[in-house]
């Protein structure tokens, strides 16, 4: 019973190991954001690994994405992107800014800019996207971020009339 227990959480781990191969590494001197979440350099860690469907911000510098069979793609300050694992091979989307690449091959990473897939005319060479559609709907405006303008300003605006009302000795509170 031990032996087939042993053998079914192997099998598990070896599956879910295989669920989430790293598809390239990203490093860069300043912050960046991968997965949503903040990567601050230097804390030991030289390289992060990047999963299928990971999306990436550059933060004030260069974020380098690295690829296993040395491909380089390098994401200007601020630009956005997404990579991928499409077919058996590394996809780069460029969301939002710039990207220049160099490959090892013409079919080494398949690129895209906005939704269009890019076919690179050179090993080397860039990528743009200026109108960004990324990110939710709305941009800041969201409904979540309206109602909290719209609470805030509320409260703003009570505030200095309750203060008056107590200090003029306003109308008293009634009670049910």
């Amino acid at each position: 019973m031990r032996r087939v227990s042993a053998v079914a959480l192997m099998v598990l781990t070896a599956a879910a190991a295989s669920a989430q191969n790293q598809v390239a590494t990203v490093t860069s001197s300043a912050p960046f954001t991968l997965r949503g979440a903040a990567v601050i350099p230097g804390q030991g860690v030289p390289t992060w690994p990047i999963l299928p469907g990971d999306e990436l911000k550059a933060g004030n510098a260069l974020t380098i994405v690295s690829f296993p069979d040395g491909s380089v793609v390098t994401l200007s300050p601020g630009s956005d992107a997404k990579i991928d694992f499409v077919n058996g091979k590394p996809v780069f989307q460029l969301l939002c800014g710039k990207a220049d690449h160099v490959l090892k091959s013409a079919s080494a990473v398949e690129l895209m800019a906005g939704n269009q897939v890019i076919t690179p005319k050179a090993m080397s060479g860039a990528l743009t996207v200026t109108h960004c559609s990324g990110g939710p709907p709305g941009g800041f405006w969201t409904a979540g971020h309206t109602a909290a303008v719209v609470l805030l300003v509320g409260a703003a605006i009570a505030l200095p009339i309750g203060i008056y009302e107590a200090q003029s000795g306003g109308a008293p509170v009634s009670q049910p």
